[in-house]
């Protein structure tokens, strides 16, 4: 799984078309607040292309906070295609495709 998107910036001053990006990280915590009483923390790593190898450098990172129940409420099978689906409607990833 992944996404797919043009960047029109980056942390290098430069725009990548077709940048890559997936999640690297998705960890459920329960909070002491009632609502909501559970969040999910999302770690998106973007690559200037698809990365051949783990020691690939970055070029963009994302984190998002987001309520479990948003996340639940996404289609998808499993939670993590759910957590992609939410992240692709992120105002953020606007234009993003699934890769």
């Amino acid at each position: 799984m992944a996404i797919q998107i043009d960047l029109t910036s980056s942390n290098f001053g430069i725009p990548f078309a077709g940048a890559y990006f997936r999640i690297v990280t998705a960890c459920v915590s329960r909070e002491r607040q009632e609502d909501p009483r559970h969040s999910v923390l999302i770690d998106v790593v973007g690559y200037a292309a698809q990365p051949e190898d783990e020691d690939t450098k970055e070029v963009d990172f994302r984190r998002y906070h987001v309520p479990l129940a948003e996340i639940e409420a996404q289609a998808g099978p499993d939670f993590l295609e759910k957590a992609y689906q939410w992240v692709m409607v992120h105002p953020d990833m606007t234009g993003s495709i699934a890769a």
